[in-house]
C-alpha cells in the first residue's frame, strides 16, 4: 500500500484529503484515515476539520465499504487531545473545541459502513474516545488505554462518559474515568474494549485484513446491522425487537438479499452489488 507524503497544504478531492496533520484516501473500497502527528498524534482542530470533511464525503458517495483509522509512527494511535488548545479556554464556558470532537466522532458512529480502529502504543484521552466511536478495535500486545483527564482537573468530554459505560458497563467505566486508570491490552480485551490483540507489527495488517473481508460482504446488510444495533441500544428491549423486525423486513427489497439467497440455492458464490432496491 502506497504511503502518501506529508503535505503542508490542504488538498480536497472526491477520494482524497491530504493535510499536514491528517491523511485520508480510498483504496479498493477501503477508506483509510491516518492521524499524522507523530510521535503521539495529539488531536487538534485541523484533524477534526479534515476528518469531518472526509466523512461527509463518504456519506455522499458510495465508493467505500469500510473505514480503517490508524495513527502514524510507533508510539501512539493517539495519546489524546493537544492540551495547548485548552489554555485559551480556561475561565470561559467554551464548547467549540468539544463540539468539533463530538461532530467528528458522531459522524463515525453514524457512518453506515463499518469502522475499524488499528490501535498501537498509547490510546489515551481523546484517542480512546475516538476509538470508542469505531465499530471494531484491534490493538497490539503492549497497548495502553485510559481516560486520564481527571489528573488535569477535567473529565473526558468527547464522548467518553457516554460511550465507555455503554461498551464495558457503568461500574468499570466509572472506575476508569474517576481514577484515570490506564489498562493494558489483556484487560481491554477482558472488558470487551478491544476485539483482538496481535503483535505490534501486525496491527495495521490485521485491521486491513478485517477491512478486506468486510468490503466483500453485502453492503446493504452491513448498513442495516450497524443501524439496527446502534439505534436498538437506545430503545427498550421490546422496542428494539420491534425495530429489528422492521429492519429485517426491509432487507427483502434489496438486490443483495435476492443475490445472496439465489446464490445459496444455486450453490454458487454471490456477487453482491450493494443495492437497496430489487430490480423489477
Amino acid at each position: 500500500m502506497g504511503i502518501l507524503k506529508r503535505a503542508h497544504a490542504t488538498k480536497i478531492l472526491r477520494r482524497e484529503i491530504m493535510k499536514e496533520d491528517i491523511l485520508c484516501r480510498i483504496e479498493g473500497k477501503i477508506a483509510i484515515i491516518d492521524i499524522n502527528r507523530p510521535p503521539y498524534n495529539a488531536l487538534n482542530s485541523a484533524i477534526f476539520e479534515g476528518m469531518i470533511t472526509f466523512l461527509e464525503e463518504l456519506y455522499r458517495n458510495d465508493e467505500a465499504n469500510v473505514v480503517v483509522i490508524k495513527g502514524a509512527g510507533e508510539k501512539a494511535f493517539s495519546a489524546g487531545a493537544d492540551i495547548n488548545q485548552f489554555v485559551s479556554r480556561l475561565g470561559s464556558k467554551d464548547i467549540s473545541l468539544t463540539a468539533g470532537f463530538h461532530k467528528a466522532f458522531e459522524l463515525l458512529t453514524q457512518l453506515p459502513i463499518p469502522v475499524i480502529a488499528a490501535l498501537k502504543g498509547h490510546v489515551l484521552g481523546g484517542g480512546l474516545e475516538l476509538a470508542l466511536a469505531c465499530d471494531f478495535r484491534i490493538c497490539d500486545e503492549n497497548t495502553k488505554m485510559g481516560l486520564p483527564e481527571i489528573n488535569l482537573g477535567i473529565f473526558p468530554g468527547a464522548g467518553g462518559t457516554q460511550r465507555l459505560p455503554r461498551l464495558i458497563g457503568k461500574s468499570k467505566a466509572m472506575e476508569m474515568i474517576m481514577f484515570g486508570t490506564i489498562i493494558n491490552a489483556e484487560e481491554a480485551k477482558q472488558y470487551g474494549l478491544v476485539n483482538k490483540i496481535v503483535a505490534f507489527e501486525h496491527v495495521e495488517e490485521e485491521a486491513l485484513n478485517w477491512a478486506n473481508m468486510l468490503k466483500d460482504k453485502p453492503k446493504v446488510a452491513l448498513q442495516k446491522i450497524k443501524k439496527t444495533i446502534n439505534h436498538g441500544l437506545e430503545l427498550s428491549l421490546a422496542e428494539g425487537l420491534r425495530y429489528e423486525m422492521e429492519m429485517f423486513a426491509e432487507m427483502f427489497v434489496s438486490e443483495d438479499a435476492r443475490e445472496g439467497i439465489n446464490a445459496f440455492l444455486e450453490k454458487r458464490k454471490p456477487n453482491f452489488v450493494g443495492k437497496e432496491e430489487v430490480k423489477r
